[in-house]
């Protein structure tokens, strides 16, 4: 069995780059006078919203510390540097799940849009604060204002100068908006459901067989012992978090580590802050637009966590009746409800567009006039998500964490848990819907209540672990328990590679550290690549350039490897033709494939391949056509990259693209974006960068998921917590902290997060009965 390690090389000598060039085109706009400048945060903050003056220290790297006097103080100075850091980001990201981009973006956007209008996002998000108590109501106004005092009191972002638009006001239901846009990102499994559908008659056999057929390989589960798992419906893409007891660290505390895997933008989508006011002591990572911390750490526990995208969303085909209005479900006669949406389009006229709901849900696809498709989602309801965060932040052990993440629904989370007395524990936190005879693989019949949900698994029944006696708990998106387990959570799961690699790095080392905790979050080894490289070392015709290339290949997907690139092409061109063919097509019939990202569902096929292309090639390997696809695969390689493997380097044909809307506009492109940034890892690493497998998408082929960011959380000393997030603080292209981590994030290299110095003491003094009973949650 080949021996784990951890990657020794030297990052530092795989990026001979720097991002110079883009600043000075950056600046020229300011010299022109068309972007004003970034201002300075102000030290102290004083206004009649607030009920005594706000210190705010910012340290080298741009992470505000916020010090208040009482918690709504704290939660409006975070709204106010939220508001002033990263409107534009804020607004684009309320927009996405109530259909508005179009009126900012114009018709390019339209197509998502309509879309996200048949989902009704906006009635949910309104009813979202019935789910809240008084003192919630309280705390999330105090941070709403303090974004709107900065939208009032700040010049607005640049991108505004552009657009020529005015940003108008926040408001509770924008927040609770960019936590359903979260949640809808998160929750996929309806992708492998209706696809599964569309390939039910005879010639799609064999694509059924590639994209949900069983695999020769054993996936790790989060709770151990508990069976196997049917890896149907894989997720390609995802995150991971570990946490291990004193017994395995140098420190004898705990140690958490958490990596959450989101799209490349700028800026980031998440905002480091340290917030202590009142009941609210808590550093890590926030989400603008929203209040609190989502991951990081208090002065008594700290807590990451990755998706889990369980069994949440069902597809119903609903027959009309002949008048095209009524529909039966058994006896019962109901009329489909139809919904007028008005897009506003930049530029353009407006449009109407008509949406049908239906008992189980929104309409989300017509195949006729009397056949449609709606859809069912444990986000359809008012969610208390804003609630379970602030909850969170105030937790302090064991049993406070637990009655925080009951009203954790969607998406549901892996959360591992550290806290100061030592104890490690995990929690499966999400609302999952119960069935009669499920799992329903496909999409069900919506003229009878035989698939209506039953109830809700209950909160205490959802799997857990506390103080394992192995003394560590990873999660990577893999299976939560197997069909052993007292109660099944079906789902959209990573197949496992990454678990079971980080795994092994934890038991290679007796005692654990920061530093190799950060080797582990680096690491680019990836097994199944390795094990095709071997598979393809065995045969005989394999061509001396290859058969060199891969004699050197350890598994590493090192950005100066030519292995991942002759693999990955040589897997493509291992899909018989004829499965490629129908990959091609379209994910909703009728529906023309668009640039990636351009629809909230997915273009074609190929998306569904993902993390199952190398174990599928691999299981299939005696019916594969080896000769032909080393030909395709050479022809490739040339016409792509060229003749020599130094051609073929990885990080020439794999590269991460910061998103920005404006980066496609060409004259505004030097000021808000940056330049493609060649990466390592891969699908299967636990530095995973996942990209699109479609082949007939340009190369470079870009990145569309990676570590977003990077959290080391020690318990026992909060001041020794460190992290990195992927952009910089800032959301002004102007300002020294827009970009100036994307340079040390490649690098490997973190900063400290937790309170300094002036605050510290708190932190290491042993909290009074009175002060927990301050921090427990109130709301």
């Amino acid at each position: 069995m080949r021996k784990t390690h951890l990657n020794e090389k030297d990052p530092s000598s795989l990026y001979p780059f720097s991002l110079k060039g883009f600043r000075r085109a950056s600046h020229l706009f300011r010299w022109l006078g068309m972007v004003k400048p970034v201002q300075n945060l102000p030290q102290e903050i004083f206004t009649d919203h607030l009920d005594g003056p706000v210190e705010v220290v910012r340290d080298d790297v741009g992470v505000p510390h916020i010090q208040a006097s009482s918690m709504k103080d704290a939660l409006f100075v975070q709204g106010f540097i939220h508001g002033r850091e990263r409107a534009f980001q804020m607004d684009l990201s309320r927009r996405l799940p109530l259909g508005q981009l179009a009126e900012l973006l114009g018709p390019k956007a339209l197509d998502y849009d309509r879309f996200m209008r048949k989902l009704n996002v906006k009635h949910w998000a309104k009813e979202a604060s019935s789910t809240w108590s008084d003192n919630t109501k309280e705390y999330v106004q105090a941070y709403v204002d303090g974004v709107n005092y900065a939208l009032r009191s700040q010049p607005l972002p640049p991108e505004y100068r552009f657009l020529k638009m005015d940003l108008r006001e926040w408001t509770i239901e924008d927040t609770n908006a960019i936590i359903y846009q979260l949640a809808w990102s998160l929750n996929t499994i309806w992708h492998s459901k209706w696809v599964y559908d569309q390939l039910q008659s005879e010639r799609d056999e064999d694509v059924r067989e590639w994209l949900f057929g069983m695999l020769n390989l054993i996936t790790p589960t989060i709770v151990p012992d508990s069976g196997t798992y049917d890896a149907w419906g894989t997720i390609g893409v995802g995150s991971n978090n570990w946490v291990v007891d004193g017994a395995h660290s140098e420190t004898g505390s705990p140690l958490l580590a958490n990596d959450p895997h989101l799209m490349p933008q700028l800026p980031s989508i998440w905002y480091e802050m340290f917030i202590e006011g009142g009941a609210l002591h808590v550093f890590g990572a926030s989400l603008p637009g929203a209040p609190g911390i989502i991951i990081g750490q208090n002065q008594h526990i700290a807590w990451g966590m990755t998706n889990i995208d369980p069994d949440v969303q069902d597809l119903y085909r609903i027959h009309l009746d002949e008048d095209h209005h009524h529909y039966h479900v058994d006896e019962t006669v109901h009329e489909i409800v139809k919904r007028q949406e008005v897009i506003h389009i930049r530029g353009q006229i407006d449009e109407i567009v008509e949406c049908l709901d239906t008992i189980w849900g929104p309409v989300i696809y017509s195949e006729s006039e009397t056949e449609h498709i709606a859809m069912a989602w444990t986000g359809f309801q008012p969610l208390p998500m804003v609630q379970a965060v602030l909850r969170i932040n105030r937790a302090h052990d064991w049993e406070t964490f637990n009655t925080a993440l009951a009203e954790w629904w969607v998406p549901a989370q892996n959360f591992v848990y550290a806290d100061r007395a030592g104890h490690i524990g995990y929690i499966a936190a999400g609302r999952v819907p119960t069935r009669e005879n499920a799992p329903w693989r496909g999409v069900v019949d919506g003229n009878t209540l035989k698939y209506r949900w039953s109830g809700w698994v209950e909160w205490t029944e959802m799997p857990r672990i506390f103080d394992p006696a192995r003394g560590y708990i990873v999660t990577a998106n893999n299976p939560v328990v197997g069909d052993k387990a007292p109660v099944r959570l079906f789902g959209r799961y990573s197949l496992g590679a990454r678990a079971k690699r980080i795994q092994e790095l934890i038991e290679q080392v007796p005692k654990h550290s920061k530093e190799t905790f950060k080797a582990i979050q680096l690491d680019i080894y990836s097994e199944p690549l390795d094990q095709l490289a071997k598979k393809l070392l065995d045969i005989d015709n394999l061509p001396e350039q290859w058969r060199h290339v891969l004699e050197e290949f350890d598994g590493m997907t090192s950005v100066d490897s030519p292995a991942p690139t002759l693999l990955y092409l040589f897997a493509v061109a291992c899909v018989p033709p004829a499965i490629r063919e129908r990959l091609d097509t379209a994910f909703f019939p009728g529906n023309t494939p668009g640039i990636p990202g351009t629809h909230p569902f997915p273009e074609t096929l190929w998306t569904l391949m993902g993390e199952r292309l190398i174990p599928a090639v691999l299981s299939h390997w005696q019916n594969i056509d080896v000769s032909r696809a080393i030909n395709e695969t050479t022809e490739q390689l040339h016409r792509h990259f060229g003749a020599t493997p130094q051609q073929w380097a990885w990080g020439r044909a794999h590269k991460a693209r910061l998103f920005h809307p404006f980066a496609d506009v060409k004259i505004l492109a030097p000021l808000f974006a940056r330049q493609l940034l060649p990466m390592p890892g891969d699908l299967y690493s636990p530095l995973q960068s996942a990209f699109a497998l479609d082949p007939h998408l340009p190369w470079p082929r870009t990145v569309a998921f990676m570590p977003s960011y990077r959290e080391i959380l020690d318990v026992a000393s909060p001041v020794e917590s460190i992290g990195v997030h992927l952009t910089g603080q800032s959301g002004h292209p102007l300002s020294s902290h827009y970009d100036n981590l994307i340079v040390p994030y490649l690098l490997g290299q973190y900063f400290p997060i937790g309170p300094g110095m002036l605050t510290h003491l708190w932190f290491m003094m042993e909290p009074s009965l009175s002060q927990i009973k301050d921090n427990a949650p109130k709301s």
